[in-house]
This record gives structure tokens, sequence and C-alpha cells, in this order.
């Protein structure tokens, strides 16, 4: 039998097979090579994972920001490899990396499900399975909040609860997003000045903490009210008051709730040497100050406890030799487990170690530049075998 095939049938294959090609190159379908390298940290001895090695910026997120899976399955971070800030997530089981997001989402988080990414892009939260990379709108900010809103990476632990931000031209304003009913609820405005590190409580979203700028606590003049790290809100009370306050010859920074939400951490340094510094927490009625730990040489800058309270890890803020220090919060001991030697420095990016752990505490996430300088990279320290040793 002759067969003969119309010019039509064959128009629309060959646009089925581009569509096909089309669909193929736009969507991430499977992970890229592994990047990373293991080898033992040249002073501790300890194993050390680097996880990307690509010429462009590639970094942790912020210390207190769940960056792995409950699972202990995937590490998430972010990089500019594709010429913008986006979402991409490392296999911890083979090394394989995949782009996540292709919006300029900038920044992310593990939701507390232990599953789940949640970020912003154009205006709307997503949720996005680390596994399955299914993903949907939590909430459409859209119309709904004045400016751009800046994702925050601060949760209940029930996952309900989160904060978003704007600012304005000569202020600032906060909310808080209610996952569950999608009410989005002005929590804080300022006409004048700005707010960091804005943090809600991990057992009460009605207990929302912040930082408020400009910055006064080196001014040793004014009564420590006026010159607190943060100031806490309660919404029940209808109450805006200062919260951390460090006594005179000190200042505190980079502070973060316990996942318990009964204690709040931060790091407590002396004006102007910067050390002795010292690691300390107040309790959640800003009462009961308490210094954990204390080093006469090294600058202690960033990290967090682990979930279960029992431990702390801290980076170092001198340029190039720097060392991760865990503490142990029971009995005070401490020990240097590896040494980023991170640059940072603001010509090379001023991106900082920013240590923090899994949920699982079985490994601590952090940045450093020391293997290509002015290139930051990611890094992974397994520790459940440090601390079995301890």
């Amino acid at each position: 039998m002759n067969l003969c095939v119309s010019p039509l049938l064959k128009m629309i294959s060959g646009l089925m097979f581009l569509l096909l090609i089309l669909l193929i190159s736009c969507n991430p379908s499977r992970d890229e090579p592994a990047e990373w390298r293991k080898y033992p940290d040249p002073k501790t001895g300890y194993e050390v994972w680097q996880i990307t090695d690509h010429d462009s910026l590639s970094e942790a997120f912020y210390f207190y920001a769940p960056s792995v899976t409950h699972d202990d399955r995937y590490l998430i971070f972010r990089s500019n490899r594709s010429g913008k800030m986006e979402i991409y997530r490392c296999d911890l089981t083979d090394g394989g990396i995949r782009q996540l997001t292709f919006g300029n989402a900038n920044s992310a988080c593990i939701h507390p499900d232990g599953e789940s990414i949640v970020y912003i892009e154009d205006r709307k939260y997503y949720k996005m399975n680390a596994h399955t990379l299914k993903k949907e709108i939590v909430v459409d900010l859209a119309g709904k909040i004045e400016g751009s809103p800046v994702f925050r990476p601060t949760f209940t632990n029930d996952g309900r609860y989160t904060l978003v931000h704007t600012t304005k031209e000569n202020g600032v304003r906060l909310y808080r997003v209610d996952f569950a009913t999608k009410e989005i609820q002005l929590v804080l405005e300022r006409d004048e000045g700005r707010i960091s590190h804005a943090l809600i409580n991990p057992e009460n979203p009605d207990l929302i903490t912040y930082t408020p700028l400009p910055d006064q606590q080196n001014n040793m003049e004014l009564p420590m009210s006026e010159r607190p790290r943060a100031r806490i809100i309660n919404l029940k009370e209808n109450k805006d008051v200062p919260f951390l306050m460090t006594p005179y010859g000190f200042r505190a920074t980079h502070d973060s709730w316990a996942s318990s939400g009964e204690r709040y951490f931060f790091f407590e340094k002396t004006v102007p040497s910067w050390t002795p510094a010292a690691i300390g927490s107040i309790d959640k009625n800003g009462l009961d100050y308490t210094r954990h730990y204390v080093n006469d040489t090294i600058k202690l800058g960033h990290g967090t406890v682990s979930k279960d309270g029992k431990w702390f890890i801290s980076d170092s803020q001198d340029p190039y030799t720097n060392p991760l220090i865990l503490i142990n919060l029971e009995d005070g001991t401490n020990k240097i487990i590896c040494w980023p030697n991170a640059s940072i420095k603001k010509e090379l990016g001023n991106v900082h170690v920013h240590p923090n752990f899994s949920p699982s505490g079985q490994y601590i996430i952090y940045t450093s530049d020391a293997v290509k300088t002015g290139t930051h990279q990611v890094y992974v320290i397994p520790i459940k075998g440090i601390i079995d040793d301890w």
C-alpha cells in the first residue's frame, strides 16, 4: 500500500516536536551533576562537604532560616549562576543540584512542615514540595499590602503564621500573615526609620520582635530603654515595648528565638573593642539575662541554637581567619569544628559565614569564599559523630 502523509499532518507533527523540545528546555526535569567534594578540615580533621563549586556566587540562607528538609534529604540555597539570584536544591544523598525558581525569588526557607520550601515571588507567597516540586500559592499579597513584600524566614512551629514587611519612603510596615485564614494583619507602621530582624515567637504568634533603626545602642548616655537591640510587640495587649537591652558598655546583635519560644538568644559585644564577646539569652518576658559562653579574643558574630535547645553554633567575624565554634549549652563546653576562613570583605560581597543547624541537628550549613577568593560557596559539616564523641 502506498501511504501518503499530508502536508498538514507533517506540519502538525513538526509543531508538536518543537513544542516538546521547548517544554524540555524550559522545565528543570533533572538534577545537574554534583559539584561537591568532601575533605577533612586541615586544622580539626572533621569532615567538611563543599556543596557548590560554581564561578557565580552561591550562599546559604540567613542563620535562622531552616534550609534542610526534616528527613535530611534536601538542602536549599541561593545562587546567581543563572544571572539572577534564584533558589536551588541540593540532594544530600548524591550532590545533585536543581534550580527551583525562575523569577528572582532571592530568598526562601524550609516550612515547619519539614518538606515544603516557602518563598515570595511576584507578590505571591508560594509553598513548593521539596521532593515532588509541586507548588501552590498560599497567599496572594497583590493589592493587599502597600509596597513590595519582603520575605521573612520566621514561622510559628505549627507553620500557620509568618511575617512580611514593606518599606516606604520614610518608614516601614510589618504584617503578620495567617496561612490558614489568609488574613494579613498590619502589626507595625513607622513613618520614620527602618526595622530589621523581625521575628515571630515560635509558640506564640502574638509576640513579635524587631530591631528599631537607627541603632542607638552605642549611645551610653541614653536610658537603657531608649537603646534596645530589640523591641517586642504583644498583639493581645496592644503593646510595643523595649525587650532586649544590654548593660552599659555592651551592645547586642544577631538575635533569634529558640524553637521552644521560651528564650531569646543574642550576641553581646563590648563597645568599642568588640571583645570580650558573649553568647547570651533572655526569657520571653525579657528577664533572666544569661551569658552562656564568653570569648576574650574571637569576634563572635552570627549563629543560632539547635532545635532541641542543647547546642549553639557561632562563627567569627575576623576576616580570613575565622572558626566555627560548637557550644554545649548545658555545661558550657565547646570546641572548634572547622575553619571557614571567609574573607568577610565588602569589596568581595560582604557575605558572612552565617552558620545554622539542620532541623534534625545532624548538619551545620554555612558560607565561605576561602577556596575561590571572591566566590562564595555553600558548605555542610556533619556533626552527629562530633556530638556522639563529645
